[in-house]
């Protein structure tokens, strides 16, 4: 005779009398082929796969391997991510790119910040901060003038007069690759800042605009005043190579629009 299921056993706790009612099949069919996938996937992608981080990392080239101290169990921890702090790796690239110490950075920004700026770096870097504070660390002077190739031959420098030979051209463009494709990509783009290669300006798309607004810069924005750092000439002989060479070409990416249409 088989099992008598659904009826009430023998066996009560606090009053409460135990009901035998048994699990249909279907249950304990998907219960079991969720075991069938769990012994099949952990090995799979736990020991001898990848899960989606690490394929992620591989692609991007920031992979640590397991024989530089990443095991089979151990979570994997990129150098460009650490809960949304600034990792070694990332300090490391800036540094490389801006070509002065992360730290200056730091404390050039913290100069020229306003109240509710500076409230936002002490939270973020609170030991560069007290640094900045007690004196500890005076703040970096501006980078020096950045060094153009011999400009002898350059037209000289007139106010608001566009500068169109390849001399000037080209220590306008040596300035952009040092200095200003950091915000704007090599080709203008735009990335942090701007897109330049299109007629929208938000300052001003004539030559004089650009001119000051280089000059001034835009430290709400994050963009610092070039006049301390610049001098005129490669103030000039940038905003030409802008005006020449970058308005009306195509960038591999371009940011949208912004400000209002030049058409001067």
């Amino acid at each position: 005779m088989g099992k008598v299921t659904n009826e009430l056993i023998d066996h009560d706790f606090d009053g409460i009398q135990e009901y035998d009612n048994d699990l249909p099949g279907w249950w304990k069919a998907l219960f079991l082929i969720t075991v069938i996938i769990a012994i099949i996937y952990v090995p799979y992608y736990h020991i001898f796969g990848d899960l989606q981080d690490v394929e992620y990392q591989k692609e991007m080239g920031t992979y640590t391997e397991s024989s530089e101290g990443r095991g089979s169990f151990t979570s994997y921890s990129s150098p460009y991510a650490s809960d949304g702090e600034m990792t070694p790796a990332i300090r490391a690239q800036m540094e490389q790119v801006l070509d002065a110490p992360f730290q200056d950075q730091l404390m050039r920004a913290m100069a020229k910040a306003d109240a509710d700026q500076l409230a936002k770096l002490e939270a973020a870097f609170p030991e560069v901060y007290a640094n900045y504070t007690s004196g500890g660390v005076s703040a970096p002077a501006a980078p020096a003038p950045v060094e153009t190739e011999d400009t002898s031959t350059a037209a000289p420098v007139a106010a608001e007069e566009l500068l169109t030979d390849e001399a000037s051209l080209a220590a306008g463009k040596k300035v952009w690759d040092t200095q200003c494709f950091t915000c704007h990509l090599n080709d203008g783009g735009g990335s942090i800042g701007p897109n330049m290669t299109d007629n929208y300006w938000i300052h001003g798309g004539d030559l004089a605009s650009i001119i000051n607004i280089i000059k001034v810069g835009v430290p709400a924005k994050g963009m610092i005043p070039w006049e301390t750092t610049l001098t005129p000439d490669q103030i000039k002989q940038v905003a030409s190579f802008i005006q020449v060479k970058l308005v009306g070409t195509t960038p591999a990416t371009s940011k949208a629009p912004q400000g209002e249409l030049y058409e001067g």
